[in-house]
């Protein structure tokens, strides 16, 4: 599948942070040691010691707060992110990069690495970041150790990591699926399309899987970490995300609900708006459930003649359950 996913922009904006996440969060041994697969993702490696799979996000944790983050991208992705894995471009999100990017063989590919420090909730942190191309696929990897954390996760480690980076055959989209953070009850008639980075899942109504013109409805469900607890914080985000939806304009909030499932607050927000590229209405609904120090997001798009894709699409979001 190509790049040009339908309504990528969009798609890309509603998991802004799940990739943040990614490149947020995050021995000579190791790079022969067997690599370790995270659920659903063909990309794998052999973790430092002491590092163990995430139930939260495709990579590893360990307990001092370091982590490895998996990102899988269609194969195409390499030649667009090897042009901007730049220190100057990777300085705006605040990784400060030491030294130019490096070459990195691994057993069955390519990749490129850079290292770094970034601050990030308080802390500093020691970072690496490799993109690498496998059989089929391309590979984003974050490493990141809390500089107060650096002699239980060691710089030699993290390296001995991302040098026995390994890729095996992707895995079916129902294997994806099922190694979601998340479940979904009731897909509400909507077909899914594609797993993103392992915490999101893109939906459609309609027979294309690439609609430029955005013809189509579309459902795009997100997990992410670090969701706030207070209701100002909560209403903040969700306007927040709404509001950054890419390639939408005059967005406007038409209605708004806030209630408990169980232990867990959701907040539903629903907006008319304009397609910023042909002109159109279009009706959004955004559902937010934040559990247990996450989020997940449900974000529904579609014309403005489809208020059964919006019904639909808060059916959906009513079966959605944290893992």
């Amino acid at each position: 599948m190509r790049m040009r996913e339908m309504c990528a922009p969009v798609l890309a904006s509603v998991l802004a942070p799940v990739l943040a996440a990614a490149l947020l969060l995050a021995g000579a041994a190791g790079a022969m040691a067997q690599a370790v697969f995270p659920p659903g993702v063909s990309i794998g490696l052999a973790p430092p010691p002491g590092m163990g799979p995430s139930a939260g996000f495709a990579g590893f944790q360990h307990p001092s707060g370091a982590s490895i983050v998996v990102v899988e991208m269609p194969a195409e992705a390499y030649a667009q992110l090897t042009e901007k894995f730049t220190p100057e471009t990777l300085r705006s999100s605040g990784f400060i990069v030491a030294g130019a990017a490096q070459p990195l063989q691994l057993a069955d590919g390519e990749g490129r690495l850079l290292r770094g420090t970034q601050d990030a909730n308080g802390q500093t942190y020691a970072k690496w970041v490799v993109i690498a191309r496998g059989p089929g696929t391309t590979a984003l990897v974050t490493a990141q150790v809390p500089e107060g954390a650096r002699a239980q996760v060691s710089d030699a480690a993290v390296e001995a990591a991302l040098r026995s980076i390994a890729f095996r055959p992707q895995q079916s989209l129902q294997d994806q699926i099922g190694a979601l953070p998340f479940t979904i009850g009731d897909t509400a008639g909507f077909r899914a399309v594609r797993v993103i980075a392992g915490s999101g899942l893109l939906l459609t109504d309609g027979p294309k899987d690439v609609d430029p013109d955005a013809t189509q409805p579309i459902v795009v469900v997100a997990s992410s970490l670090g969701a706030p607890t207070s209701p100002a914080d909560q209403d903040a985000l969700a306007r927040r995300a709404l509001g950054t939806l890419a390639q939408m304009s005059e967005i406007s909030i038409t209605d708004e609900k806030r209630a408990m499932r169980g232990a867990a607050t959701v907040l539903l927000l629903h907006a008319t708006a304009k397609d910023a590229r042909s002109g159109r209405l279009v009706q959004v609904t955004q559902t937010v459930i934040f559990s247990e120090g996450r989020y997940v997001r449900v974000v529904g798009i579609a014309p403005a003649d489809r208020a059964d894709a919006i019904a639909r699409t808060d059916r959906l979001a009513g079966s959605v359950v944290l893992r």
